[in-house]
């Protein structure tokens, strides 16, 4: 790659007049241009997904994808973008990472105007990498694996709109060992079904032990990113939840590897046109507050690169009841209703799940304020906080926000109650 870099840049160097002569420039330098390698690339594409087929409308079309470069100019041997070329530009070079187009030509396909289907009402749509995130044994894989069963089966749940017909699902169970997930789905009750019938579209995945990463892999990260892309391109899934993100951050030797994982995320949903569902904690928190994205742990890089996230808490109006909170939608039109859905744990028989029961405000799950001095506490706790993870001192923030250290305390103390 260096070589022929050097060797573009003499080119570059050399005077107009040395390519007067097409044939002469294509034979000298092959790589220039696209046409040949295109080709060869398709060849080589269509040989490797002919034995493995795509679910239908997730990838690309390819010929769509040819007819958006088909007619454009050479953009190595332009020195500068030419006013004629520019309401067409389909900018692509072998050389840079990023393409580019004037803003109108990214609506001329109308796949990407229209609503993405729904798979979990507003929450997630499809092509979507979501995040659900709780307090831990809050009930969020109760959650996942009821909405895998329905994306699965292709049966909404109750109250939460389901656009799609069945799918096939990779559920990466991190969490539950064989014997867990068998007892929680599972009865001694004679006279009721033993085991839940889950629909065969459901496929559950867990990591086995290994003690040495193997000679192809640089990294925990990499050996992790490329052994998901090969079991979903083995079971041809379209839809993939990963339970949770904090096992591959805690498995991983490179220190915080949260934000590389979403980003492989990332990448591999619009690679193969995926929708993603990842499951992810929050650090502990005053349980009066209401969820914002500040609660996600890594919330910052973990929210840039989600589609949609949202919040299952726990509820002071039961042991069983649970509310979820939207907080992020990329792709969904915005509604104007920002109350929350309000969730009871059922179990029935061996089925273990959530049933909607109305959507109301946040505050009658957390209490309401006590005093009109509660907003400016809650305000203030947030910003010791924030300073907190910056590195500050209590004594550090107590200066800056001019208030005593006693007080910095207890506002820090709050998020571990």
């Amino acid at each position: 790659m260096a070589g022929m870099r050097d060797e573009l840049d003499t080119i570059r160097s050399e005077d107009d007049e040395d390519f007067d002569d097409e044939a002469e420039a294509r034979e000298r330098y092959p790589f220039l241009f696209d046409d040949e390698a295109e080709t060869t690339e398709t060849t080589e594409t269509t040989e490797t997904t002919e034995s493995i087929e795509t679910p239908e409308g997730n990838v690309p079309d390819e010929a769509e994808e040819a007819d958006e470069y088909a007619g454009q100019p050479d953009y190595h041997l332009l020195p500068h973008l030419p006013e004629d070329v520019l309401p067409r530009m389909r900018y692509r070079r072998y050389d840079s990472i990023f393409t580019a187009s004037p803003a109108y030509l990214y609506f001329t396909n109308p796949k990407f105007n229209d609503r993405r289907p729904r798979l979990l009402g507003k929450f997630w749509a499809e092509g979507d990498l979501a995040v659900l995130f709780s307090d831990t044994g809050a009930g969020k894989s109760i959650l996942a694996t009821q909405i895998a069963q329905s994306v699965a089966s292709g049966v909404a749940i109750g109250g939460f709109d389901l656009d799609v017909a069945s799918q096939r699902v990779v559920y990466f169970d991190l969490e539950l060992t064989r014997e867990q997930f068998d007892r929680r789905y599972s009865n001694d009750d004679p006279n009721a079904p033993a085991k839940f019938p889950f629909h065969r579209n459901f496929i559950r995945s867990q990591p086995r032990a290994y003690h040495q990463l193997p000679e192809d892999f640089g990294t925990e990260t990499e050996f992790i990113t490329d052994s998901l892309v090969r079991l979903v391109r083995f079971t041809e899934a379209s839809v993939v939840i990963i339970d949770n993100i904090t096992w591959l951050n805690n498995s991983s030797q490179t220190g915080n590897a949260a934000p590389r994982i979403m980003k492989a995320l990332a990448r591999i949903r619009r690679e193969y046109g995926l929708s993603i569902l990842v499951l992810a904690h929050t650090p502990k928190r005053y349980a009066a507050w209401p969820f914002t994205l500040n609660d996600l742990q890594g919330s910052k890089m973990i929210a840039n690169f989600a589609d949609s996230v949202f919040a299952l808490g726990r509820s002071r109006l039961g042991a069983d009841v649970r509310y979820l909170k939207c907080l992020k939608q990329r792709n969904t039109p915005a509604e104007p209703d920002d109350r929350v859905a309000t969730l009871r744990i059922r179990k029935d028989a061996c089925w273990l799940g959530m049933e909607l029961e109305n959507l109301t405000d946040e505050r009658d799950h957390i209490g309401w304020m006590t005093s009109p001095k509660e907003p400016e506490k809650m305000m203030l706790i947030e910003k010791c906080i924030e300073l907190r993870k910056l590195g500050f001192s209590q004594r550090q923030i107590s200066e800056r926000l001019g208030v005593s250290a006693p007080t910095v305390h207890r506002c820090l103390k709050v998020t571990l109650e």
